[in-house]
């Protein structure tokens, strides 16, 4: 079970019946009175729109962009998802040798805005600005690890 709460100490937090739910991914959502709750494990990506109490529940779909694999728009490749919560979403194999650049399809987001890198085995989000070039090797992959937001090219 969970719930939201923008800011800290619960104050404004929200779930459960005071939340309109689109279960897009087959997550099994059931309000809990104030709390949310999901039926079937899996891996989620929730869209919370606090202003409209609203949350849209996705399958993840994490890509791979850039040079590593010989361009920008049209060249995503998708990640695979894990089957377990410690699993790791892993990349195809890189085409190029190149910079590696991944981020997380956002309905209505750009892509950069939903991006994130890996530095000295960690997650990074991008927050403002461009993040510094992550290289790569033609053959090698991108595994990454959200539930301990670890992450690998190898």
């Amino acid at each position: 079970m969970f719930k939201f709460a923008p800011q800290q100490g619960w104050g404004g937090d929200f779930g459960g019946t005071g939340l309109t739910v689109t279960d897009k991914a087959g997550a099994g959502y059931v309000d809990d009175g104030t709390n949310c709750k999901v039926t079937n494990p899996g891996w989620y990506l929730l869209h919370v729109k606090t202003a409209d109490m609203e949350m849209i529940i996705e399958k993840p779909k994490v890509y791979l962009i850039g040079d590593c694999i010989g361009g920008w728009e049209g060249f995503e490749q998708l990640f695979t998802t894990p089957t377990d919560e410690n699993g790791e979403f892993v990349s195809p194999a890189f085409t190029n040798s190149g910079n590696v650049r991944m981020y997380t399809l956002v309905e209505g987001a750009a892509w950069w805005r939903c991006e994130y890198n890996i530095f000295d085995g960690a997650i990074v989000i991008r927050t403002e600005g461009d993040q510094p070039g992550v290289p790569g090797t033609a053959g090698q992959k991108a595994y990454l690890n959200f539930t301990t937001m670890t992450g690998k090219i190898q």
